[in-house]
């Protein structure tokens, strides 16, 4: 049975929060079908004051330190960068990035309030 996006995103934000984000970019890749991004602790030179970056070219998502690794919000922020980077449409923008993790947030909050329902 295919699971929904809605889902997946939901799976996936429970996966940062439990500091498996290689997981969640792999389970997101594997469900829009591109190639999951290389994640990596530590900024690149001249990104010093920013929590997270995307760098299209190496396909890798750069995280400030182990705290933003588990942060669902900075992490899905900046796989939509990938995300849209990938696919060959609009860059994407920081507005789009923030609705997307944020609505996968939101798709997480619903998805934990159905599970406690069913226990």
């Amino acid at each position: 049975m295919d699971e929904s996006e809605e889902i997946i995103r939901a799976k996936a934000v429970k996966l940062i929060l439990e500091g498996k984000a290689e997981d969640a970019i792999r389970l997101l890749s594997q469900y829009y079908k591109i190639v999951a991004p290389n994640i990596r602790i530590g900024l690149p030179r001249g990104h010093r004051n920013v929590y997270a970056c995307y760098i299209p070219g190496k396909k890798t998502i750069y995280i400030r330190s182990s705290r933003e690794y588990r942060d669902p919000y900075i992490v899905l922020h900046e796989y939509y960068h990938h995300l849209r980077s990938f696919s060959g449409k609009h860059r994407g923008t920081e507005k789009y990035a923030n609705k997307y993790a944020l609505e996968s947030i939101k798709f997480y909050i619903r998805y934990m309030k159905l599970i406690e329902e069913s226990v």
